[in-house]
């Protein structure tokens, strides 16, 4: 994992298996996305007629909250108490009318789906969930449960076991991610640790908070602390860092996460850009490129148009093959 860090303007995560580009991701701080973050929010008014309230929650344009993404707690009748089990969401047909639910000015807390797209404000949810390194903690929820990316039923059924196994607070759901597939039973209390810390810190925040301004309980991290919790995976072996502060940021993250990971912590003091001496700057600019070489001689034309992507594979200059069948074989194969 290469990571180039520019205090107060960007940071870039790159994955590189034996020098190739596999994976990259960019996040400008002038930009940040506000999914995952959770905001205490006031409704601003109910529209009957999509079953959707519009949110204020403190960032200039307010949140679409469907009524299938309203928390059981806020039906009529019900309470903060009120939960709900863990991939058993309330029917539609069974959930009252947005409007006998919300009223304009009442108090929800929302987290963020999905950011807005050109006048449209962002999508928000009342089912909140907060990720850990292992497991994901979801309040009002109510039973475990296993990534639904996990297809194998034996597999399910041993990461079930695995979430048996542990005090698991009252009233909050739980997921196992696939990264806590093989963890031990010490690692993952230590990841349910935290998430119960951040959840207290939640708390305070919304008992010592602003009366009844809207304002933000949780912030999902940036870019620098995910890409350490979401993509560092056992077949990880170096993370390599530029900058100081985001060293020794890495350092106290994986500190706490994972004390005896595998992975080595490195700080890159060279002159020369670390994308550049990494070889990653040159395939990013494949990434973006109208032609990709292949090996063999051969290059993908690559040209977009309103209705379609049209990928042209060429043999080029790839000769290889003693007959143009193989020869288009093994440039399909690239």
């Amino acid at each position: 994992m290469v990571i180039n860090y520019v205090p107060g303007e960007e940071c870039r995560v790159a994955i590189v298996e034996e020098g190739k580009l596999e994976e990259l991701y960019v996040e400008r701080f002038a930009t940040a996305s506000r999914v995952g973050n959770i905001y205490v929010g006031r409704v601003m008014n109910v529209e009957p007629s999509i079953q959707a309230a519009f949110v204020d929650f403190g960032v200039g344009e307010n949140g679409f909250l469907h009524v299938s993404d309203l928390h059981p707690r806020y039906f009529p009748g019900e309470d903060d108490e009120t939960t709900e089990r863990v991939g058993f969401k309330t029917p539609r047909r069974e959930r009252p009318p947005i409007q006998a639910a919300l009223r304009r000015g009442d108090e929800v807390i929302v987290q963020v789906l999905k950011e807005g797209v050109g006048t449209k404000g962002p999508t928000v949810t009342s089912y909140l969930s907060i990720p850990g390194r292992f497991l994901v903690m979801m309040p009002g929820m109510d039973n475990v449960g296993v990534s639904r990316k996990v297809e194998d039923e034996d597999l399910r059924r041993k990461m079930r076991d695995i979430l048996d196994q542990l005090e698991l607070p009252e009233n909050f759901g739980f997921i196992l991610r696939t990264a806590g597939l093989d963890r031990t039973k010490t690692e993952l209390k230590r990841d349910l640790a935290y998430l119960q810390r951040l959840w207290k810190d939640m708390e305070r925040r919304l008992k010592t908070g602003g009366g009844s301004k809207a304002r933000l309980l949780y912030s999902e991290s940036d870019l620098l602390v995910r890409s350490l919790r979401d993509m560092m995976t056992a077949d990880t072996t170096e993370v390599v860092i530029d900058h100081e502060i985001a060293l020794r940021r890495a350092a106290k993250f994986m500190k706490i996460v994972s004390p005896r990971g595998a992975a080595k912590l490195m700080h890159y003091p060279a002159k020369t850009p670390i994308f550049h001496a990494f070889g990653v700057e040159r395939q990013i600019a494949f990434i973006h490129a109208r032609e990709v070489p292949l090996p063999s001689g051969g290059r993908l034309v690559i040209d977009q148009t309103e209705a379609l992507v049209a990928i042209d594979v060429n043999s080029g200059k790839s000769r290889e093959s003693r007959n143009s069948e193989d020869n288009a074989y093994q440039t399909n194969i690239e």
